[in-house]
């Protein structure tokens, strides 16, 4: 058997694995939640309801069904409830398998070769498809995977049914499996866990741990959701709530933390190749993620008949699981699109919860953290080599918060490096090997690898044989030790490692190859043909991810490889590149570089046809003083050229970064969120509150500055004169951007950089040098680079952008020209157009035809066309329905509305010369017949084209979109038509809410088939009689075969004789209104059940408004972004990753009628601010915020008259 890493001398000691199960009541129940009266059991705070009849265990969640060797099985009881819910992921569908035959290495097996499960199909567009967990077909050992509590126990439950394929358990064994599954779920010693029962069986571990300064406040928001009925990881305890549970009980799981390693540790001592560590860190990283899952599908694979999938189908895999958002993708197949579409609630286990992030810690517990992974580092370090990494990692981080802290470096020395001298870890001696095979050119990884580890100057260091511990270094030969890095041919590692582990304390190499080498700990397989650049940019990334890869695979210490030292690296392939292109110093290219023959093209033929950047990148602090650059200017203001200067001048080579204007204010770049402290230096941003944004920041850095460009006296292209006297605020005027060749392009950076120099000269001072040339050399080329692609992109439709300049399609002049038909301007006496549908009423006219007008005519008071209801009265249009004939009458003070769903009888939507308000009630890609998306090619975010078209709906916030949740559209549009029932104050006012009649346990109205929605159905009618008044019954085994067209199947009832009894379908076309609302429907209900089709970004439909306008309870599933409208205490939140919980929670308020009842009288909405941001179509409600926000989008002034 072999160990973890080439170490090739066991340890031996004695097993004192402990064996007895927890046997303490309070132990035991932590973690569990039982059903029935109410009794409270506190431990941490958690809310624990105990039954003495029966109880179901369930705190983490699992993807797995108990089907397939099963006979049919009777209605789901409480016991089994939470299988319910494996099918939900779209992601997940089940593809049929192929099957071929691979060697691979059998530790416990006789035979060589297995048939190996191709789990994971490989979709063209780069996504996958992952099989059910099936229930073992032949014995097979099973292993703990084993966490201590916020480590993603969830997460990796889910993968390792992803990449075996079988089933998974935990310790309570909750889901009924027994063992009958591949891993055990785990938090034992910590009393969260136990050891089952048949624990003796067990020989296997697999250990994932995690920043104990990270773990224990995430294990802390788990208990602090329990405690309030939250669903799981959607929301963070308030920084009061944290600070009062650290103070009594942080030190106490400090030292479970400990006990937790030590007893992993211990228990496999003589079987070491039975148990690896997973860092929870590693696990998540987008780099080293794909790694540390193939780690742990090889230790998987080598217990007794598990066959997990091919390898190189691990990192798709991976994807999906554990980064599932940035692998979401179409299948080419179209029914998979379809439902992929309608279900986007996929095997996802990243945080979703929203509130606080700080979680300070005492100097005290830092340094008893400290101390405690000292300590282990100490007692396991010489024998675990990534344990020891990982722990070293933990501790460096550790004693950085202490020393921001308590700001005295010396205190922090002697607390964290003092308290046990005899245990803190000597600083190992370790060599990097690269070994690189003789056909293969590793330039650039070698180089890259000295400019890391070496001085600034060093020569390259050749190995010529291996079994001479000397190296070739300037044609002479030197002690391998007078150096870090040596460049070998041999591939033979482990007789490297044997040869040179006398000298060092550490061997790690490097290898720019695949295969079993690769998983050993000490070793770092690169893939050296990615290692190409074209560019200054390309150069960084490369050297970025090679220092990355690096510190996360050998030293999980920041501090290992610091920014300096990637600047060295960075500057040597410069000096490399610039030597090559002269191609006049042979001898130097060769002796330093290890360039032979005067440099040959080992970029793989792409040539530097780009300027060529410097390496000048200013430091992320000056003078020990962290600082950011805001661009805050409006729009219209040649802001996209001073944010290039900007980045030019101090971070040349990155991508912009843009602050959204949404309530959250996201930075994005590379249309992915990214935190503002994460090493960037300047952000964009049309946000001109420059007071909120110094606010909102300022703890995050010591010094925050601000460049504004301002144009003309238009209030709305300028700020406020006074922000401009402040010292950190440099502002700018429009015409001192402009420039018309490369003359004036270098004038106006040189003009820029002396402003910049004058106005922050009391931050920057001597310590960097605002005028030097390399500077003001690298913001010419970044403005040059930034017009070569505006010019490329002219062409192109505005939804085009470049994601490193922030241009995009059809990008305006700087002219003048870009204000035309954008900026505000006086509305004339515009007409409202709209797509689709007679001006008559009935139920589907006006649901479509119709719906958008409603809101139009609160937003735009003072155009023609106005749409009237009044019940039992017909419907008044007096807006033009657009056709080829109504087009010619169009002009462009204009606006068309056009609505989902809608049919426009022109050839194309971009001949309407005015502006066009798309009211999205859910996205493009979420409704097979979308007029917009025939074919379901469309991203979610998609924006349809032309310069004045603008959206309303579940799109994230752009400069041409506003997300508005559909119930808010819905509820405004019910306000408008039901106007003698008083719709809005039942929603908005707690005093007018209504209330249910009670006289029903929960009505389930479907008739489209999702089955997650189907199962929820089957597991509430165990609670008690459910009444049913559409097709869907809760048959959720009976799956629809798929429509032709591609619109939703419809559910299939069950048939005579086979539907149980506490399932009772009713009739609804009596209760329904007159227009079809559900409303009436509830309201002889407790419970409404009432699940989204999907789970998407800013997707709220009306069903939830429909519940609460009945007086009856939700019990809702879909977007987290319901939290954010909808008070939480007032509905049940059916978390599909862990349905008991609601279960639980229902049968709580079934049988106490007075916790109903409070619930019952919870207010609807979640605060004030949300009406303001959703709910405010007109002055009457919010001071017509959102009404306004509106307007400004589509350039228009004021709010066009007061309501009638």
């Amino acid at each position: 058997q072999r160990r973890n890493d080439l170490h090739s001398t066991p340890f031996i000691h004695d097993d004192v694995r402990r064996s007895d199960p927890i046997s303490n009541l309070h132990d035991a129940i932590t973690m569990r939640r039982f059903l029935g009266a109410a009794a409270l059991f506190t431990s941490f705070g958690a809310l624990l309801i105990v039954s003495s009849l029966r109880y179901a265990t369930v705190l983490e969640p699992h993807t797995a069904d108990d089907e397939g060797d099963q006979p049919p099985e009777p209605p789901m009881t409480f016991s089994d409830a939470r299988d319910f819910f494996i099918h939900h992921n779209n992601i997940t569908t089940a593809v049929a398998t192929t099957q071929t035959t691979s060697e691979r290495r059998q530790l416990r097996s006789a035979s060589s070769t297995q048939q190996r499960r191709r789990l994971s199909n490989a979709l063209t567009d780069g996504g996958c498809e992952i099989t059910w967990p099936q229930p073992p077909q032949k014995p097979y050992e099973t292993a703990y995977a084993a966490s201590y509590p916020g480590c993603g126990a969830r997460m990796t439950w889910n993968l390792v049914e992803a990449l075996t394929g079988l089933w998974t358990g935990d310790d309570w064994d909750s889901n009924n499996r027994g063992k009958r599954v591949v891993t055990i779920k785990t938090h034992f010693p910590h009393d969260a866990g136990r050891l089952v029962p048949w624990d003796d069986e067990i020989h296997r571990a697999l250990v994932i741990i995690r920043n104990p300064m990270h773990a224990i406040p995430s294990f802390f928001n788990h208990i602090y959701e329990m405690k309030n009925h939250l669903p799981v990881h959607s929301q963070r305890a308030p920084v009061d709530a944290w600070i009062e549970w650290r103070d009594r009980l942080a030190a106490i799981q400090i030292s479970r933390f400990e006990k937790f390693v030590d007893y992993w540790m211990e228990r496999f001592l003589q079987l070491n190749d039975n148990r690896i560590f997973v860092s929870y860190e590693r696990l998540t990283d987008d780099d080293m993620g794909a790694e540390e899952a193939i780690r742990m599908t090889r230790f998987l694979g080598q217990s007794e008949g598990v066959t997990p999938i091919d390898i190189e189908s691990v990192p798709c895999v991976w994807k999906s699981v554990v980064k599932y958002k940035e692998s979401l993708k179409a299948s080419n197949n179209n029914h998979q699109q379809q439902q992929q579409r309608r279900r986007l609630d996929p095997l996802h286990h990243d945080s979703q919860r929203s509130g606080p992030t700080e979680r300070p810690y005492t100097p005290e517990l830092l340094s008893s953290m400290s101390d405690m992974l000292l300590r282990l580092i100490g007692k396991w370090g010489d024998g675990h080599l990534r344990l020891r990494k990982m722990l070293e990692g933990y501790q460096t981080d550790v004693a950085a918060a202490y020393l921001a802290t308590t700001g005295d470096n010396d205190a922090a020395m002697t607390s964290l490096g003092g308290v046990v001298p005899a245990q803190q870890p000597k600083q190992k001696d370790f060599h990097v090997i690269l070994a690189c095979p003789p056909e293969m050119d590793c330039t650039i990884l070698s180089n890259v690898l000295v400019g890391l580890f070496e001085p600034p100057d060093a020569y390259m260091s050749f190995m010529e044989d291996s079994s001479q511990l000397q190296v070739r270094q300037r044609g002479s030969l030197v002690s391998i030790e007078s150096s870090v890095v040596t460049l070998t041919h041999d591939m033979n590692l482990l007789a490297l490692y044997k040869t040179m582990k006398s000298k060092f304390d550490e061997v790690y190499f490097v290898a720019p190859v695949k295969g079993e080498a690769c998983e050993y700990d000490n070793v770092m397989c690169v893939d050296n043909e990615a290692l190409v650049y074209s560019n200054s940019e390309g150069m960084e990334d490369v050297v970025t991810k090679i220092a990355k890869r690096m510190r996360l695979h050998f030293f999980e210490d920041p501090t290992i490889l610091s920014e300096a030292k990637l600047g060295v690296a960075l500057k040597r392939l410069v000096e490399m590149e610039s030597l090559r292109a002269d191609g006049k110093q042979g001898g130097l290219l060769e002796e330093k570089f290890g360039i032979r023959g005067g440099g040959g093209d080992h970029i793989a033929d792409k040539k530097m046809t780009a300027p060529m950047l410097t390496s000048d990148k200013a430091p992320l602090t000056i003078n020990g003083k962290t600082y950011h650059i805001f661009q805050a200017s409006p729009p219209h203001t040649a802001s996209t050229v001073l944010n290039n200067f900007l980045i030019g001048m101090f971070e040349p080579g990155a991508e912009y970064s843009f602050m959204v204007y949404n309530q959250e204010r996201t930075i994005r770049r590379h249309d992915k969120d990214v935190a503002i402290d994460d090493g960037h230096i300047v952000t964009k941003t049309h946000i001109t509150d420059l007071m909120g944004l110094y606010k909102q920041h300022r703890n995050a850095f010591d010094e925050i500055m601000f460049v504004v460009a301002n144009r003309g006296v238009n209030p709305e292209t300028r700020i406020d004169s006074s922000l401009c006297q402040y010292n950190n605020v440099l502002c700018i005027e429009f015409e001192e951007l402009l420039y018309s060749d490369e003359h004036g392009r270098e004038s106006v950076v040189r003009a820029l950089a002396e402003k910049l120099k004058d106005r922050f000269g009391y931050f920057f001072g001597a310590h960097l040098d605002l005028m030097d040339s390399n500077r003001l050399k690298n913001a010419v080329i970044r403005l040059q680079q930034m017009d070569q692609a505006t010019i490329s992109m002219a062409d192109q439709p505005f939804t085009v952008s470049d994601n490193k300049f922030g241009v995009h399609g059809g990008h305006r002049n700087r002219d003048g020209s870009e204000m035309q038909g954008s900026s505000a301007r006086k509305t004339d006496s515009g007409k409202l157009f709209y797509c689709g549908g007679a001006p008559g009423l009935n139920r589907k006219e006006f649901k479509y035809s119709t719906f958008g007008l409603f809101l139009a005519n609160s937003l735009f008071p003072e155009y023609e066309g106005k749409v009237e209801y009044q019940p039992g009265q017909p419907l008044i249009n007096t807006a033009i329905p657009l056709t080829d004939d109504t087009l010619n009458q169009a002009t462009s003070n204009d606006i068309l509305i056009m609505h989902s769903h809608q049919k426009c009888d022109i050839f194309s939507l971009e001949a309407f010369p005015g502006a066009q308000l798309h009211v999205n009630a859910e996205f493009y890609d979420m409704h097979p017949l979308h007029l917009l998306n025939p074919n379901g090619e469309f991203t979610q975010n998609y924006l349809p084209p032309g310069e004045r078209s603008y959206v309303i709906g579940p799109h994230e916030d752009t400069r041409q979109s506003i997300r508005i949740p559909y119930c808010s559209m819905k509820l405004w549009y019910l306000h408008k038509t039901r106007p003698t029932e008083a719709i809005l104050p039942k929603i908005i006012d707690p005093s007018k809410k209504p209330k249910n009649t009670k006289e029903h346990f929960l009505l389930y109205i479907n008739s489209h088939y999702i089955e997650y929605r189907e199962r929820a159905a089957r597991a509430l009618s165990e609670i008690g009689a459910i009444h049913t008044a559409g097709k869907c019954q809760g048959n959720w085994e009976v799956r629809p075969p798929p429509k032709p067209d591609g619109s939703p199947e419809q559910c299939e009832p069950y048939e005579d004789g086979l539907r149980p009894s506490s399932i009772l379908p009713v009739s609804a076309s009596n209760d329904r209104d007159t227009q079809g609302h559900n409303s009436n429907l509830f309201s002889k209900y407790r419970f409404a059940l009432v699940m989204e089709n999907a789970d998407a970004p800013g997707y709220v439909s009306e069903k939830i408004l429909d519940a609460f306008l009945a007086g009856s309870i939700p019990v809702y599933y879909g977007s987290r972004m319901v939290f954010e409208i909808f008070n939480p205490k007032a509905f049940v939140f059916f978390d599909l990753d862990i349905p008991q919980q609601a279960l639980n929670q229902i049968q709580f308020l079934e049988q106490n009628p007075a916790e109903y009842e409070r619930m019952l009288n919870e207010p609807i909405i979640a605060n004030e601010q949300v009406l303001e941001k959703y709910f405010s179509w007109d002055e009457t409600v919010g001071n017509g915020v959102l009404k306004q926000r509106i307007r400004q989008m589509m350039g228009l002034q004021g709010n066009g008259a007061s309501p009638q």
